[in-house]
């Protein structure tokens, strides 16, 4: 049995029938297999991860912790700013005393959602939407501080 050289992809002869643009796959590497390598979306991801942990810790991104963290990463703050802004879970602003958010599904939206999200407003309640809290038995649902309830906007906290 006698040995042929070692031949790369681009100098192996493609087989009959097969196409004759040369495979690199086995040449390439991935992205997110080398995070060290500037401009790499790993950079991204840890900026991610790094913005949860500001959020966790605080309740928002405060601006100064934002900037801290840019220098931190050797980033400019536009970066950051940019990532924060995009994501609508990161929160800007502090949160107020209370969470309240109003589902706004199929179910919620036809026995009433609207009426329940004119009578937060005018109880001056801040509140958020969602899509679907998943308890359309229950609809119009809010759910206040994490607890799931029929939506009656008399029953909640004063702001």
């Amino acid at each position: 049995m006698t040995r042929r050289p070692a031949m790369d992809s681009l100098t192996t002869p493609a087989p009959a029938g097969a196409s004759s643009i040369p495979i690199r796959a086995l040449r390439t590497t991935s992205v997110a297999t080398t995070p060290d390598r500037p401009g790499c979306h790993a950079l991204d991801a840890s900026l991610i991860e790094r913005l949860h942990a500001v959020q966790q810790r605080h309740g928002y991104l405060p601006r100064a912790e934002l900037q801290q963290l840019a220098v931190a990463m050797q980033r400019p703050l536009s970066d950051v700013m940019g990532v924060a802004s995009f994501y609508h879970l990161f929160r800007l602003v502090p949160p107020p005393l209370h969470r309240c958010v109003v589902c706004r599904g199929t179910a919620c939206f036809v026995r009433g959602a609207e009426r329940l999200e004119a009578g937060l407003r005018r109880r001056g309640v801040a509140f958020e939407t969602a899509s679907c809290v998943g308890a359309c038995g229950q609809a119009p649902v809010l759910v206040l501080d994490g607890t799931v309830g029929c939506g009656d906007p008399g029953a909640l906290p004063e702001p």
